[in-house]
């Protein structure tokens, strides 16, 4: 018997970014396997929301620690679109995090790409990037 996932959680995540997309916070590219949010966006999908002055450094924490997975949960969503499938989950993604007021200046690049590192050698991982502005 085949074992069956819950996709459930997958759908009501895109809803989510497809929300954002709506509302202007979250542009995908999906062709071009890039994606521009904006900063206060990225907050959110990170579980931060608004930060106060005195947990700046617990929050830039967390932000970090969880920013791979929105990386990777934002490729799987930009590879749905395109209708590529799993071979556009093997493609570099960029993520550009924007100003929130117009004209959008770019704040920072943040890349995800399948590589192989030196400490597995024998199979490619995940690597994730960042270029500030």
């Amino acid at each position: 018997m085949a074992k069956v996932k819950n996709l459930q959680p997958w759908v009501e995540y895109f809803q989510m970014l497809r929300t954002y997309e709506e509302n202007g916070f979250l542009d995908v590219k999906a062709s071009e396997m890039e994606a521009y949010i904006t900063q206060p966006a990225l907050l959110t999908l990170s579980g931060e929301g608004e930060i106060s002055s005195g947990d700046e450094q617990l929050a830039i924490q967390r932000m970090v620690r969880e920013t791979p997975k929105i990386l990777r949960r934002l490729r799987t969503y930009s590879a749905w679109k395109s209708q590529k499938g799993g071979d556009a989950l093997s493609l570099p993604f960029a993520l550009h995090v924007v100003k929130p007021d117009v004209p959008h200046d770019l704040i920072c690049t943040l890349t995800i790409s399948r590589k192989r590192v030196w400490w597995k050698l024998w199979m490619k991982t995940d690597v994730c990037d960042l270029i500030e502005y």
